[in-house]
């Protein structure tokens, strides 16, 4: 997911979380694990980026993506957040330090065999994270163009920005189709 991650981080989001690793669940913010095994399997983006997505249990699921000559594994959960479904992507979780964790989030659509995750965009996530209290935003424009994230204080206020975005069609920057490749 290489590529993907990359893509999400240069085009929108990239977000620390002063919590624990998530469970996909927070009931007082209509978020809820929402496992889709129709997400599994092998896919891969015009680009060629490719992604096997494996099942963890519950909403957790684990990408193995590779982009050329790069590989990465990573972990995450898939949230039902206001209607709509997030990929939650764990791109860094500290070990015994005070260090804050770090989540990319997309929105994700998947319609038979092809998947589309659109990255929030900066700009959005800057307006609102402002209005939001426990949530500081930085921009990260210095080091890729339309780039920025948001550090909040505790997982709620990270699900109501995501709340907000599944009802804000223009918090949504441009989607990578991913098409699922079949076994032959």
């Amino acid at each position: 997911m290489k590529k993907i991650v990359t893509m999400l981080l240069a085009a929108a989001l990239l977000t620390g979380c002063a919590a624990q690793i998530p469970s996909g669940i927070d009931p007082a913010f209509h978020a809820s694990g929402a496992a889709d095994l129709g997400m599994l399997g092998h896919w891969k983006s015009a680009r060629g980026t490719e992604v096997v997505i494996t099942h963890m249990g519950g909403a957790a699921f684990e990408m193995d993506v590779t982009d050329g000559s790069t590989s990465a594994v990573y972990r995450g959960h898939l949230l039902a957040v206001g209607g709509a479904r997030f990929a939650e992507v764990s791109v860094f979780q500290p070990e015994g330090s005070r260090e804050i964790p770090v989540y990319v989030y997309a929105l994700v659509e998947l319609t038979g065999d092809s998947m589309v995750h659109k990255p929030l965009r900066a700009e959005w996530l800057a307006q609102e994270s402002s209005r939001l209290p426990g949530a500081i935003y930085h921009s990260t424009a210095q080091e890729q163009p339309g780039s920025g994230g948001v550090v909040v204080r505790d997982r709620g206020a990270m699900l109501e920005l995501l709340r907000k975005a599944a009802s804000d069609p223009a918090a949504f920057g441009p989607g990578e189709t991913l098409q699922r490749v079949h076994a032959k």
